[in-house]
């Protein structure tokens, strides 16, 4: 089975073991009845988690370096979105003076990923492992673990975690857990350093990188937990035995299901098995979240499932999300569904976010009713170049990514929308989660 894990493949006695090469290792399926809800794997606690990873290596002094290089040398990135080098980042808090603060930022803003819940939920003692790992190395203060508030089990997840770490006396930095307001862009990273240093959880603009001058003015190392997760691994195995695998939320009709893939895996298998509804594969997908690109089916099926693969043809994988369209049903209502959530759910600190999204949105919404005519048409591209690379933070630029994209996409339903006052296809589908946490 081409999504199949393919991790050591070697005789070396020394080599770990495949489960401990890997976040997950199996498929985590979130029911489309109960979206809070998981299904296939189990918790680890601290005694199942050191059986299968082992227990976490100290990073102080010079292990602390010989991990920053393994990063470097894996080419760890961020997995929140962005893909930031880890060691470059490290090496920047390192040169700022080191100590400073070090969080964990499992605020999972996209609405249809479930990477960060399942590992906070099924992996916390791993999350852990990273958190403690990176704070011992660049000698944090503070360690944060910031979820987002409207997730209660990673909460309690992490919070029995904590108490079996306290319970069994490991030596690890003191770690404290942040909640932060169940806001969409309450996990941006200049967000998370205002609340922490005690204003609101609102992007910002930033001078300096928050790794140089992050809360209270200190160095700020922050990371996604999937790379902190990530960096417990590389702490345990080194680059050798590096498995390089890829953690993806496919999301549609179907439900939402987390998997991890080799990096020779085509993105167009993967879908194929998780997302093909009556045996057809999905007609498009938008990749990296509601911020993201959307592709045609022809164009995403040849692709690489991993970041590099991806950057190679031009692409991203952003934060690992997949979100897929049927072949039978109009992506337009899909788009105006998620243009309405990112107008409804912006910093409302700038006009492109206050009005432009808001303006965005409306026409879109009448599109997909088909109620536009081409003037409309002509408005809504107008107002995607007024708001592109002029809001106070990323969300606008993202929300342009995302409308401008399904335009050229969907183009042939938005010419029948237009010339016929009606769709195309035979459904009509609204499956993607819009909460409403504005």
């Amino acid at each position: 089975m081409t999504a199949e894990l393919h991790l050591v493949g070697s005789d070396d006695r020394r080599a770990p073991a495949p489960s401990a090469t890997c976040l997950l290792g199996d498929v985590v399926n979130f029911p489309t009845d109960a979206p809070g809800a998981m299904t296939s794997l189990t918790e680890h606690g601290l005694l199942e988690h050191t059986a299968v990873f082992g227990p976490r290596p100290r990073t102080l002094g010079s292990a602390g370096r010989v991990l920053v290089d393994t990063l470097d040398v894996i080419g760890l990135s961020g997995r929140g979105g962005s893909h930031f080098p880890a060691a470059a980042k490290w090496r920047t808090h390192l040169a700022a003076g080191g100590g400073g603060v070090v969080v964990a930022n499992g605020a999972e803003s996209e609405p249809a990923s479930g990477k960060d819940r399942a590992l906070l939920q099924l992996r916390p003692h791993l999350v852990l492992d990273g958190i403690a790992c990176a704070a011992e190395a660049v000698g944090a203060r503070d360690a944060v673990i910031w979820l987002h508030g409207g997730d209660a089990a990673a909460r309690s997840a992490v919070g029995r975690a904590l108490v079996e770490r306290r319970a069994a006396g490991l030596a690890e930095p003191d770690i404290r857990v942040v909640v932060g307001p169940n806001r969409y862009l309450s996990g941006e990273s200049s967000a998370i350093v205002s609340a922490l240093s005690g204003g609101r959880a609102l992007p910002t603009f930033r001078t300096q990188p928050a790794a140089v001058s992050g809360v209270d003015g200190q160095p700020t190392l922050i990371h996604n937990v999937e790379t902190l997760a990530r960096t417990a691994l590389a702490a345990r195995t080194g680059a050798e035995w590096h498995a390089g695998t890829t953690l993806l939320t496919i999301a549609g009709e179907r439900g939402r299901t987390v998997i991890e893939v080799a990096p020779e895996t085509l993105l167009g298998a993967v879908l194929t098995e998780w997302a093909a509804t009556d045996g057809r594969p999905p007609q498009a997908v938008l990749v990296g979240g509601y911020g993201g690109t959307w592709l045609a089916w022809e164009d995403i099926a040849a692709l690489p499932a991993d970041e590099l693969g991806m950057r190679r043809h031009g692409r991203s994988l952003g934060a690992g999300v997949l979100l897929t369209v049927p072949a039978d049903t109009c992506g337009l209502v899909a788009v105006a569904d998620i243009s309405y959530y990112l107008a409804a759910n912006s910093a409302r600190q700038c006009g492109p976010c206050v009005f432009g999204l808001r303006a965005v949105s409306d026409v879109l919404a009448e599109l997909a009713e088909s109620d536009s005519g081409r003037r409309d048409m002509r408005r809504l591209q107008r107002f995607l170049a007024e708001i592109s690379g002029r809001g106070a933070c990323g969300h606008p630029d993202g929300a342009v990514r995302m409308v401008a994209s399904a335009l050229d996409v969907f183009a042939e339903d938005v010419q029948c929308h237009l010339r016929r006052g009606r769709c195309r296809h035979p459904r009509v589908g609204e499956f993607f989660p819009t909460p409403d946490c504005v």
